[in-house]
């Protein structure tokens, strides 16, 4: 058995098949040293494989090229954005340029929701562990509503809050109008907190109020007048003296949002803060009544209050025109002392005083505070066996 070379495969490239020079095999009985030759030929060049790279052009199915070049051919295959990859999986290859693009998202994004909202229990560890931090004291009230939020009760300062839009929006404080930003300038607004104590200087109550900004207000174009009804000290020394003198009953009575009660009498518009009518689109609307914050407001409720009170048989006081009486052929004569927004009644007999509060309570949403502890901030004691009031 002969085998030689193949002369058409001898001269390859160095980048042949790994299997080295192609060799024919034919019949010759007669030449066996040539036969062990080639053989002897055939297992050196099978020893050198790794000096040689894959032939493209082989017609061997088989691959026993090194596994580096291999790996390195399959780097280069590059997949279209479709998932296919190129046509003979060649690596520089590109793909179809009338391929699509990325595909857009569709979907809606999902709403806003506070983590306070998501986690209120966790929310109220936070704000707890910050105000210890950083030293909050909860018995003072916050500065604004973003320091209310921060703090570990804020719900209690949140239902505050909806009480007082609730009452705002029950009077019909303002009205949704379309206005012309350019032509009416509108007035700010914001929340002022509080924390009520009663006569003994405990927590009764968290109050937040919804007031304007007002201070930049322009007398004679925004306002007229600006004064409150308050008494002077000796008229409310000689009120106790009295009824301390002669036994009667004396009672302590609050008006809620006593201004709201008023009308405005000037064209004025405000813009209310987020979050206060999420039913409405517009944030600017028309004051309606005097609302906290106004030069005129306190002056438009004197008005309106003592309009009240004189048709309910409540005489005008010419020493003091926060002093009304009112009298009853059956009660007898009862005293009310007006400081603003709160009212001192004082009368002979219980049931005067009570019916009183009660003709007062129709016409305004009064708050009983029984008899009197305290009176602006000045704490009320009285002593009925030595008739004295300190």
């Amino acid at each position: 058995m002969l085998i030689e070379e193949n002369p058409a495969k001898a001269n390859a490239s160095a980048v042949g098949s790994s299997a080295g020079p192609r060799l024919t095999a034919g019949n010759d009985g007669g030449k066996d040293d040539a036969t062990k030759e080639a053989m002897d030929m055939l297992e050196a060049e099978r020893g050198r494989e790794d000096e040689f790279a894959p032939d493209d052009t082989s017609d061997s199915d088989e691959e026993v090229g090194p596994p580096s070049l291999a790996e390195d051919n399959e780097k280069d295959v590059k997949e279209c954005p479709d998932g296919s990859t190129p046509a003979g999986g060649q690596g520089p290859a590109t793909c179809d340029s009338a391929a699509p693009g990325p595909r857009r998202s569709k979907r809606k994004p999902a709403p806003k929701v506070t983590w306070w909202e998501k986690e209120p229990k966790a929310y109220l560890a936070s704000g707890t562990k910050s105000a210890a931090e950083s030293g909050c004291d909860l018995h003072k009230p916050p500065e604004n509503e973003k320091e209310a939020r921060a703090r570990s009760d804020w719900p209690r300062w949140k239902q505050a809050i909806e009480e007082e839009v609730a009452a705002h929006k029950k009077l019909g404080a303002w009205s949704k109008i379309k206005v012309n930003n350019k032509k009416h300038k509108a007035i700010k607004t914001r929340f002022v907190f509080d924390i009520k104590h009663d006569a003994e200087g405990k927590m009764t109550r968290y109050k937040a109020r919804l007031v304007a900004q007002g201070f930049n207000r322009m007398p004679g174009r925004d306002f007229e007048e600006t004064w409150a009804p308050v008494p002077s000290a000796a008229t409310t020394q000689v009120r106790f003296v009295v009824a301390a003198a002669t036994g009667w009953e004396v009672h302590h009575v609050d008006v809620k949002t006593a201004f709201l009660n008023a009308k405005m009498d000037k064209e004025m518009y405000i813009k209310l803060l987020d979050g206060i009518d999420p039913e409405g689109v517009e944030k600017m609307c028309r004051l309606n009544l005097a609302l906290y914050g106004t030069k005129q407001a306190r002056r438009l409720w004197g008005i309106k209050l003592e309009k009240e009170l004189q048709e309910l048989g409540a005489l005008r006081s010419k020493v003091d025109p926060c002093l009304y009486e009112w009298c009853h052929p059956v009660h007898g004569c009862v005293f009310i002392l007006v400081y603003v927004d709160d009212l001192i009644v004082a009368g002979e007999k219980l049931f005067g005083v009570a019916a009183v509060n009660r003709s007062v309570s129709a016409k305004f949403e009064l708050r009983g505070m029984g008899e009197v502890n305290d009176f602006i901030g000045m704490k009320v004691m009285r002593a009925r066996e030595s008739k004295t009031l300190t």
